[in-house]
C-alpha cells in the first residue's frame, strides 16, 4: 500500500501540472520593430520571466524578430542581456573587411588616391547596390546565435513556436514566416528597406516587416493565443514647429507608415491582454551606440503594468512554469559537437569555386569552429565579388554535416568605378588639386585576375592600364604588367625660393612578378622602361638636368609589410616598406642609377589617444643622381613646415612622432582629431656631409578629419631655417 501511494504521488507530481498548464489560456507574445530601442524587449522579458509567465508563442518584426527568435530558441532573459551587453554593435553594421584581415592587393587598391566613392557598373550602366549595407557581418552573427536551432526549419518546433513578419517589396503585402532557415527569417524581418539588401526567400524579394506589419498581434492570435502581452514602442509624432528639417519630416512620415496598421490593433487590445511601451524616445532607430540603456527601460515600462502581468502568471501552476522554463534552457544541438562531413560551394561570379574554398579555411573532416568560420567568410567577402556570403549547415546520414556556402555576387556588378579628389592649399598662393577615376574590371581570369585604369586630371595628368593577374587559386603568386603616362611639376629650391619649376612628361611601361606572403606582407619584383622629358618652365637649369629626352631601363624590387588597421589615423599595426631600384645603360638607357628607400612606422593607441613613430632613410649610393631619381623630404610628417618634396638630395633621414587626439566621432561620417607632430631630419648631396648636427628640426600641429571623402588636415607647421607654414590639405596626394 505504501509504494502505491509514493507511485500515485509520484504520477500526480508530473502529470497534474502538465494538465493544468494544456488546460489554462495560451499567452502570445508580439515584440514590434524599432530599431535599436527595440532592445527595450529584452528588459520586459526579464520581468516577465520574474513573474512566472510562460511563453507559449512568439510574433516579432524587426528587431522584435531578432529578440523574438533567440528567445524562441532557448535563451533566458538574463542571457540576451549579456548578449546584448557584450555585442560590438556598430561593427555588425560594417561590411568593409578589418584593414588587418584584407587581401594584400585590396590593402594597396584601398590605400591609395581612390578612396572617395565607389559605384559598380552592370550591363554598361552605373549601378547602385540594393542596400548600403548587405549585412555580412550581421547575418553571421544571427547564424551564430541560433546554431543551437541551426536544423530547426519549422518553426513550431522551437523550443517557443515563433513567427517572423517581413514584407514582399513588390507588392507591399506582409509575409510571415513560419518556416525554412531561422537566422535568414529573422535577417529579412529586418532589412531596412535602402538601408539593408533584400532577402529573397521562396522566390520573393523580402525587406522590414515594419512597412506592413510593424505590431503583429493577428499573427500570433493567428497562431492560437488567447491572451497576448504586446511590447510596442509608442509612437511620436511631432507638431508643426518641430518638423524643420529634412531628418525630421522623413521621420514623422515613417512614423505615420508604420502606425497605419498598428494602432487599429494596438486600440483593440482589451484585458487580460495588456500593452507594454517602452519610453525610449532618446533612442533613435540607428542609436546603435545606446543599445545598452534601453533595457532598464523596458524593465520600467514592464513593472508598471506589473499589476496585469501578475494577473497572467495567475492562470500559471508554480511547478509547470518552472518545468516549462528549464525547457527552454535546453539547446536543440551543440554547435561544438558538429563535424564537417562535405563542402558544397553554390557561387554564382565569376570566380572559380577552387578560390573561395582556399578562402574558406575549412577542410572536409573538421570540427565545426564560427570563429574559423567567419574568419574564412570575411576573407571570402574581402575579395570584392560578392554581397554576401552565408553558410548553412544541413545533417548527413552518417552523423556529420554538409556546409553549404551561398556566396551571392553583388547585386550591382562586379566592374567597379571608384572616384578620388585631394585639394592642397598653403594659404600663400599655391593651390593643387586633383580629380580621378579609376575603373576596374573584375573576374577577367577565373583566378581573380583584374584590369585596372586610372585616369588622373589637375595639376597632375596621370592615365595608366594595369593588369593584375593570380597565378593560382591560392592567389598566392601574381605577376602583373602596367603601362602608364604622367604629367608633373618638379620644383628646385633654394631656401623658401623656387629655382625652378621643371614640368616632367613621362611614359613607361613595367612588368613584375611577386609572391603575398601573408595577408600583410608582400614581396615583388620586375623591369621597367621609362621615357622622360623634362620641359623647363621658368628659372634655369640645374647641371644634372638636361633639356631633352631621356630613356631608362632597370629592375626594382619591394617589400611590403602592412598590418595597420587604418591608411590615415591608424590606432595599431605596423608598416615596412622597402625599395630598391637600378637603372642600367642597356637597350638605349642614357644613364645607371641606383636607389633604397627603406621606411617603417609602428602605431600605438591608449583611450583616444594615438601616436604613430616613423622613420625614413634613403640614398642613391652616389653624389651625382640625376634630380628625378632623387629622395625628398617636405609635407606634414615629413619635415611638416616645407612643402612637399621641398628638399631633394641624393641622402635624406627622417624620424618622427605623430599625435592625434580623437575629439568625436561620428559614425559612418567623420571622426575628428587634434594632434601634432614632431620631426627631425634632413637631406644632404654628399654621404659625407651627413651628420647629427646638421639635422633639421620641425613640427605641425593640426585638426585632422577621417571623413567619408577621406582624410582632411588644416594646420600649421614649421621647419628650423624655414619660413613657417599653414596648410590645408583634403583627401590623398596621388
Amino acid at each position: 500500500m505504501v509504494w502505491q501511494r509514493i507511485i500515485l504521488c509520484l504520477i500526480s507530481l508530473l502529470i497534474l501540472p502538465s494538465l493544468a498548464l494544456a488546460d489554462r489560456p495560451k499567452v502570445g507574445l508580439v515584440l514590434g520593430g524599432g530599431g535599436a530601442a527595440g532592445v527595450a524587449h529584452v528588459g520586459v522579458l526579464k520581468v516577465l520571466e520574474e513573474q512566472g509567465i510562460h511563453v507559449d508563442m512568439i510574433a516579432g518584426t524587426s528587431m522584435g524578430a531578432i529578440v523574438g527568435s533567440l528567445y524562441a530558441a532557448g535563451y533566458r532573459a538574463d542571457e540576451l542581456e549579456k548578449i546584448v551587453q557584450e555585442l560590438e554593435w556598430m561593427s555588425l553594421f560594417q561590411d568593409v573587411q578589418a584593414r588587418p584581415e584584407q587581401a594584400f592587393q585590396r590593402k594597396r587598391e584601398n590605400a591609395g588616391f581612390f578612396n572617395t566613392f565607389e559605384l559598380g557598373i552592370k550591363e554598361g550602366a552605373i549601378q547602385l547596390p540594393e542596400g548600403l549595407i548587405s549585412g555580412q557581418k550581421l547575418t553571421f552573427e544571427l547564424r551564430r546565435l541560433l546554431a543551437r536551432v541551426g536544423q530547426v526549419d519549422n518553426f513550431d518546433k522551437l523550443p517557443i513556436p515563433f513567427r517572423a513578419v517581413a514584407t514582399n517589396i513588390e507588392t507591399g503585402k506582409q509575409v510571415v514566416l513560419s518556416h525554412g532557415n531561422l537566422a535568414t527569417a529573422v535577417r529579412a524581418s529586418m532589412s531596412i528597406p535602402g538601408l539593408f539588401a533584400p532577402i529573397k526567400i521562396d522566390n520573393q524579394l523580402l525587406v522590414d516587416g515594419f512597412v506592413s506589419n510593424n505590431v503583429p498581434i493577428d499573427v500570433v492570435k493567428a497562431m492560437g493565443a488567447d491572451i497576448v502581452i504586446v511590447v510596442s514602442l509608442p509612437y511620436y509624432f511631432e507638431k508643426r514647429e518641430n518638423l524643420n528639417s529634412a531628418v525630421a519630416v522623413t521621420v514623422q512620415a515613417m512614423q505615420f507608415l508604420t502606425s497605419k496598421n498598428s494602432l487599429p490593433q494596438l486600440e483593440a487590445i482589451k484585458a487580460p491582454s495588456v500593452v507594454i511601451e517602452p519610453e525610449v524616445k532618446n533612442v533613435g532607430s540607428l542609436d546603435f551606440d545606446k543599445v545598452r540603456e534601453t533595457i532598464p527601460l523596458g524593465e520600467q515600462a514592464a513593472r508598471k503594468k506589473l499589476k496585469e502581468l501578475q494577473q497572467i502568471a495567475a492562470f500559471y501552476p508554480k511547478l509547470s512554469a518552472g518545468l516549462a522554463r528549464a525547457q527552454l534552457t535546453q539547446p536543440v544541438i551543440d554547435a561544438k559537437t558538429m563535424k564537417i562531413g562535405k563542402i558544397t560551394i553554390n557561387n554564382d561570379s565569376s570566380l572559380n569555386n577552387e578560390v573561395i574554398a582556399a578562402r574558406l579555411g575549412v577542410k572536409q573532416g573538421d570540427a565545426f569552429d564560427t570563429t574559423k568560420l567567419q574568419t574564412g567568410l570575411d576573407s571570402i567577402h574581402g575579395l570584392g565579388y560578392f554581397d554576401l556570403v552565408d553558410y548553412q549547415l544541413l545533417p548527413l546520414e552518417n552523423g556529420t554535416y554538409n556546409l553549404v556556402i551561398d556566396a551571392r555576387k553583388r547585386s550591382n556588378g562586379e566592374n567597379r568605378l571608384r572616384l578620388g579628389l585631394s585639394l592642397e592649399d598653403n594659404f600663400s598662393g599655391d593651390t593643387r588639386y586633383q580629380f580621378g577615376i579609376d575603373y576596374i574590371r573584375l573576374g577577367v581570369t577565373k583566378t581573380g585576375g583584374e584590369w585596372r585604369n586610372k585616369f588622373i586630371i589637375g595639376d597632375d595628368i596621370h592615365a595608366s592600364s594595369e593588369m593584375y593577374h593570380p597565378i593560382d587559386a591560392n592567389q598566392e603568386k601574381f605577376f602583373s604588367t602596367k603601362a602608364y603616362h604622367n604629367q608633373r611639376n618638379i620644383y628646385d629650391y633654394q631656401g623658401n625660393h623656387r629655382l625652378t619649376e621643371l614640368r616632367l612628361l613621362e611614359s613607361g611601361l613595367q612588368v613584375e612578378a611577386g609572391k603575398n606572403l601573408s595577408d600583410s606582407s608582400e614581396i615583388r619584383a620586375g623591369v621597367f622602361y621609362r621615357d622622360l622629358r623634362p620641359h623647363l618652365k621658368t628659372g634655369s637649369l640645374r647641371h644634372d638636368i638636361a633639356d631633352n629626352d631621356l630613356q631608362m631601363t632597370g629592375l626594382l624590387v619591394n617589400y611590403r609589410y602592412d598590418s595597420l588597421d587604418d591608411v590615415d589615423f591608424p590606432k595599431q599595426g605596423a608598416l615596412i616598406n622597402t625599395e630598391y631600384t637600378q637603372g642600367f645603360e642597356v637597350l638605349n638607357a642614357d644613364m645607371a642609377f641606383n636607389r633604397l628607400k627603406i621606411e617603417a612606422e609602428q602605431a600605438v593607441t591608449k583611450g583616444r589617444h594615438r601616436a604613430v613613430t616613423r622613420a625614413e632613410w634613403g640614398t642613391t649610393f652616389d653624389n651625382n643622381t640625376f634630380l628625378t631619381e632623387q629622395p625628398a623630404l617636405g609635407g606634414l610628417g615629413r619635415l611638416s613646415g616645407l612643402a612637399e618634396n621641398q628638399l631633394r638630395g641624393n641622402n635624406t633621414a627622417l624620424g618622427s612622432v605623430m599625435y592625434t587626439y580623437e575629439l568625436t566621432d561620428v559614425p559612418k561620417i567623420t571622426k575628428v582629431y587634434a594632434g601634432g607632430s614632431m620631426e627631425l631630419g634632413n637631406v644632404w648631396q654628399n654621404q659625407g656631409e651627413m651628420s647629427w648636427g646638421n639635422l633639421l628640426q620641425s613640427g605641425s600641429l593640426f585638426i585632422g578629419l577621417d571623413s567619408i571623402i577621406g582624410p582632411a588636415y588644416i594646420g600649421i607647421g614649421h621647419t628650423e631655417g624655414y619660413d613657417t607654414n599653414f596648410f590645408m590639405q583634403v583627401g590623398r596626394r596621388f
